[in-house]
């Protein structure tokens, strides 16, 4: 295979991993709590919520870094009968379903659970508002087995069941993770890139796909030779690693409002690593950094993503620079991201 035929295929993957879409559907009756959960995986506030009971008449569906979060209507109702639901809401198009109930399993959600069943899809059941989950004399952890207990005997079968908490974050991070477990490949990488880290753990996952999304667009920078790097006889496309940079800043959950307020915080590596964060965000700042690391000799430190963007391409001395730089500031917007969760740990 020729350098350009393998640079080509690159590129190629690199859009094939920027379209990757993780499609989850979530069911279950009214006042569950389903919109809150939403927003909570996604991280933002894109679902509307309130006290009110859920009035869910139509599917809705929220789109957020890569991730289709799909709130469906009621399943076996006169508006979306059994017999077109699965056709109509296009059931089979998506990766994993959570049943999300807060009170008694309802017959609807256990016959479109078994229904999902046959088709081999992976539901998740998810207790949500288990704070409020109380019995006089009675221990948390007995309640959550008779909570388990009575969810296999309403569907037949013993099932995945994560307590969870919107209000106090409490057991989001197990989701993440089982969520994770039922995905393969790009999209158990766009699923870690996507959701909302709750856990070290799950934020050490979420560094690990972004380094293979950096390698990809490294080796895209380096192809697309557009703007010389000052001082250095080898160019690279600007404008691939500036979207690369806002694509992990994303990723980690730093936007420029979060960014500001951390940039004054009063603990010095934490404002020094979101200076840098805006700083090499720019045009101006990102040649510097380029610069900077034009002179170091890295190419061996990459032959790990060989098998992703191929032999040719990670030993251009243009993909060595652009590899360093990303993964320069991958590095600073984890360990940022990572402080900013361990202080909310702490709480």
């Amino acid at each position: 295979m020729s350098i350009n035929s393998e640079v080509a295929n690159t590129i190629r993957r690199l859009e094939e991993e920027f379209n990757t879409t993780v499609s989850v559907a979530l069911f279950g009756q009214p006042g569950s709590g389903k919109s809150s959960l939403i927003n909570k995986i996604a991280g933002e506030q894109v679902a509307d919520v309130g006290v009110e009971t859920d009035k869910t008449v139509e599917a809705k569906a929220y789109p957020v870094k890569g991730v289709l979060y799909v709130d469906l209507p009621g399943y076996g109702t006169k508006k979306f009968p059994k017999d077109t639901f699965f056709q109509k809401q296009k059931i089979k198009d998506f990766d994993l379903f959570l049943c999300v109930t807060s009170g008694k399993l309802h017959q609807a959600d256990t016959e479109f659970f078994q229904a999902l069943a046959k088709l081999g899809k992976v539901c998740i059941f998810v207790i949500n508002k288990c704070d409020e989950i109380w019995e006089d004399g009675v221990t948390f952890e007995e309640l959550q087995k008779r909570k388990m207990e009575d969810i296999t005997k309403h569907v037949g079968q013993a099932v995945k069941t994560v307590f969870t908490s919107c209000r106090t974050n409490t057991g989001l991070d197990i989701l993440d993770d089982e969520i994770a477990n039922n995905l393969d490949g790009a999209k158990r990488e766009r699923w870690a890139r996507g959701a909302k880290a709750y856990s070290i753990g799950f934020l050490k996952k979420k560094r690990k796909a972004s380094e293979k999304h950096v390698a990809y667009g490294a080796a895209a920078a380096a192809a697309n030779a557009l703007n010389p790097i000052p001082g250095v006889d080898v160019a690279v496309d600007l404008t691939i690693l500036l979207k690369l940079f806002k694509d992990i800043r994303d990723d980690f959950g730093l936007n420029d409002d979060s960014l500001s307020d951390l940039k004054k915080s009063s603990i010095p590596v934490v404002a020094g690593l979101a200076n840098n964060a805006i700083k090499y965000a720019t045009k101006e700042g990102l040649l510097i950094l380029l610069k900077n690391f034009a002179g170091r000799e890295a190419v061996k430190e990459f032959t790990k993503y060989i098998p992703f963007i191929g032999q040719a391409v990670a030993a251009s001395l243009g993909y060595a620079i652009t590899s360093n730089v990303g993964n320069s500031y991958l590095e600073d917007c984890y360990k940022l991201a990572e402080a900013v969760l361990k202080d909310k740990l702490k709480c």
